[in-house]
């Protein structure tokens, strides 16, 4: 009994630990900026690509958290942005995105929103719902909103999306991952438990397409991770999944040529007897490299030959209960002015200071005034600071490894960028003034 307590204690530390992977996970802007391939002609058969570098920070810019939330800002892009074949070109957004640490799991769930945001991926790129925002109306599929059949994304305009992250810029400009990120997991083997790509709004971590073959025994092999869901054997759309009947009114057209099985999300359901891996909400509770002690988590769907799988990330509810703010965009929240501590930088720990290609400034954030550690240098060093507009705003050459530098005369609060020019070598950090 003792032994089996101090595992539980030993298991529950571990957790403590590794949980902190929900600061740890982001992928932190370094002074990259965000950069995409535009399909410049609008031609999805014929296509023109052109490659455009811009002028918004790429992945998460900041984050910051306290005993009860983590927070997220970003412009919703990353670098390198694939082929997407609709028109249009991503640009700036200006997210802020809130993570409960403890979550919550409510006996009544909240349906995944169809349109919109349901999550986020680690570089900042929101995770968007199941529907294109088209949905039949009794004559064909139109509106812009949701209604009783939702026309399903994937099958919809799947073939617009980029190879990279499975994703495309909206009208108003709003980059969003629909399935498959496949960039966030490519670079780990299929033959090891796959990495976090993104946070569900309910606090929940999503992993790539592989697990634990056994949930709970991380020695398990590795399994690809199959989805439950199926498309129903239905002729008509005069009910809805699990036995909801439906009046004339809002049946959906028959199955035929034009609307076949899977134009609509209510034509998938989740059955036990499909022997997937996952349950009805797409995860399952289980040990992961992050989580030893045990979690629920969410797992991108595929299936054998790589193809996004139904229902790609969340299913049609959350497991746990979401932060209602995020699912309107991140439009209302904005981060405690104290009380919480702020990083920018990949260290993802309580430190303040930064690191970025061998740089540490401290304080950061500052009043304007940075004690800066560089790299190993030989000779005179040139540094620079920028605005996030481009406009040089400092400059003073030093010899050494150390310096101070004050900018708080020329600046106002905000995030800018430091350069540090050696050798023909540039390194860059960035500063943070409140």
């Amino acid at each position: 009994m003792k032994r089996n307590l101090l595992l539980l204690v030993f298991l529950l530390a571990q957790n403590v630990l590794f949980s902190q992977s929900v600061l740890t996970s982001w992928i932190m802007n370094a002074g990259e900026y965000a950069s995409y391939w535009q399909n410049t002609n609008g031609s999805p058969t014929s296509p023109t690509f052109v490659f455009y570098t811009s002028t918004a920070l790429a992945n998460v810019t900041k984050v910051c958290y306290n005993s009860t939330y983590v927070w997220t800002k970003s412009e919703g892009m990353t670098t390198n942005m694939g082929q997407f074949l609709n028109p249009g070109a991503p640009s700036a957004q200006g997210y802020t995105y809130r993570f409960p640490r403890t979550q919550t799991v409510p006996t009544t769930k909240t349906i995944s929103p169809k349109v919109g945001s349901i999550g986020l991926l680690t570089n900042g790129v929101p995770v968007y719902g199941l529907s294109n925002a088209h949905y039949y109306n009794g004559s064909g599929n139109n509106g812009n909103s949701v209604g009783t059949w939702n026309v399903e994304v994937y099958l919809a305009e799947g073939f617009v999306l980029d190879a990279t992250l499975g994703a495309h810029p909206q009208q108003q400009g709003a980059y969003h991952s629909h399935a498959k990120p496949y960039r966030l997991y490519s670079s780990t083997s299929s033959t090891v438990h796959s990495p976090i790509v993104g946070w569900a709004f309910d606090g929940y971590p999503i992993y790539g397409p592989y697990g634990y073959s056994s949930p709970l025994n991380a020695s398990s092999g590795i399994a690809r991770m199959k989805s439950g869901y199926s498309l129903r054997n239905i002729t008509t759309r005069t009910s809805l999944p699990y036995g909801v009947s439906l009046t004339s009114a809002n049946y959906g057209p028959a199955v035929s040529t034009t609307y076949p099985l899977g134009t609509y999300i209510e034509d998938y359901e989740w059955l036990a007897s499909n022997g997937g891996d996952l349950d009805k909400y797409n995860g399952r509770y289980c040990v992961t490299p992050e989580f030893p002690g045990g979690t629920y988590a969410y797992f991108v769907t595929i299936d054998a030959s790589g193809t996004p799988q139904f229902p790609y990330y969340i299913g049609v509810e959350y497991y746990g209960a979401p932060e209602t703010d995020d699912i309107t965009m991140g439009t209302t929240i904005t981060i405690p002015s104290t009380g919480t501590t702020c990083f920018t930088s990949t260290l993802g720990t309580q430190e303040e200071t930064i690191k970025a290609d061998n740089i540490y400034s401290y304080p950061n954030p500052s009043n304007g005034v940075f004690n800066l550690k560089l790299p190993q240098v030989t000779g005179n060093s040139e540094i620079e600071v920028y605005s996030m507009t481009g406009q040089k705003i400092f400059s003073k050459s030093i010899s050494g490894n150390e310096t101070q530098i004050d900018i708080s005369d020329k600046a106002r609060n905000g995030i800018f960028l430091l350069k540090v020019i050696n050798g023909g070598k540039q390194h860059t950090v960035k500063l943070m003034l409140k």
